[in-house]
């Protein structure tokens, strides 16, 4: 399944790749190298790539549930993948894959055997907005704020002992992140407990980056002694799949590397909601 983009990012490893060393001697692609990649392309094959915005030329690549496909195979038989970087001139880089993977962008937190299925009443939802149902984020934070899917994964799953969940505010933008959903709780023993929630519509990948960011975000613009992070993905003709990550306490926030799978949960929705 590859794309106008897999040869450009080919072109791009081509270009640094020391064979006689086996290494890239340049693994940090900047704006511009894109730019002038995408150009490169263009005038070998006569396809017409957009070279406006290399800041985004991987976002579309990482975030899809195919993205491995996507990738050049020569590119991660030789160990790499990609990561977006969104510092001063810089697009994306070139890095070693994980330990313990051969796939580039792994699709790590999908519907399992062990996963427990709910059924989740949707009668409370008008007919008119059911039947209006889009398959994108919005649509699925607004369903899940209006079902109160989180309280209930937190009250019946989550291994916390939760009293209260209290929903904040959907679309939160900070400066570094945007998490789609935020709440607070109720936790006997800390002080100020937040949830953070982020969402995914089924074609997509849940990127375990962009949710620490937003618990370092959560962190750094809030009182919270403990975050809660957590993802959301529709599941087409299933319902919303609800992964909670273990916390991460203000103490131990330096030495947060790495998210820890908590739990999960399917939630049917009874009856079906459009776009879900």
């Amino acid at each position: 399944m590859a794309s106008d983009k897999t040869d450009v990012i080919l072109h791009l490893f081509e270009k640094y790749w020391d064979p006689g060393n086996l290494r890239l001697t340049k693994t940090l692609m900047t704006l511009q190298d894109v730019a002038e990649a995408i150009r490169a392309c263009n005038t070998q094959d006569g396809k017409d790539r957009s070279d406006r915005n290399p800041a985004n030329f991987l976002k579309d690549v990482i975030r899809s549930r195919g993205a491995s496909k996507i990738w050049p195979r020569k590119i991660a038989l030789l160990g790499y993948t990609g990561e977006q970087r969104t510092g001063t001139g810089d697009s994306f880089e070139f890095v070693p894959l994980s330990a313990g993977y051969d796939e580039p962008f792994p699709d790590l937190y999908r519907v399992t055997d062990k996963t427990e299925r709910i059924d989740m009443q949707s009668v409370s939802m008008s007919l008119a907005s059911r039947e209006l149902g889009r398959s994108d984020e919005a649509w699925l934070i607004q369903t899940a704020v209006n079902l109160r899917v989180i309280e209930q994964h937190m009250a019946t799953v989550s291994a916390l002992q939760v009293k209260e969940v209290t929903h904040l505010q959907m679309t939160v933008k900070l400066r570094a992140t945007e998490i789609d959903a935020l709440y607070l709780a109720n936790v006997p023993g800390y002080s100020s407990v937040f949830i953070t929630c982020e969402a995914k519509k089924g074609s997509e990948r849940i990127l375990t980056g962009q949710i620490m960011s937003q618990v370092r975000a959560a962190f750094e613009t809030t009182n919270a002694d403990l975050v809660v992070p957590i993802a959301i993905r529709s599941e087409k003709d299933l319902g919303i799949h609800v992964i909670e990550f273990k916390s991460v306490s203000r103490a131990l926030l330096g030495s947060f590397v790495d998210l820890e799978f908590s739990s999960d949960a399917l939630y049917r929705l009874v009856p079906a909601v459009r776009g879900i």
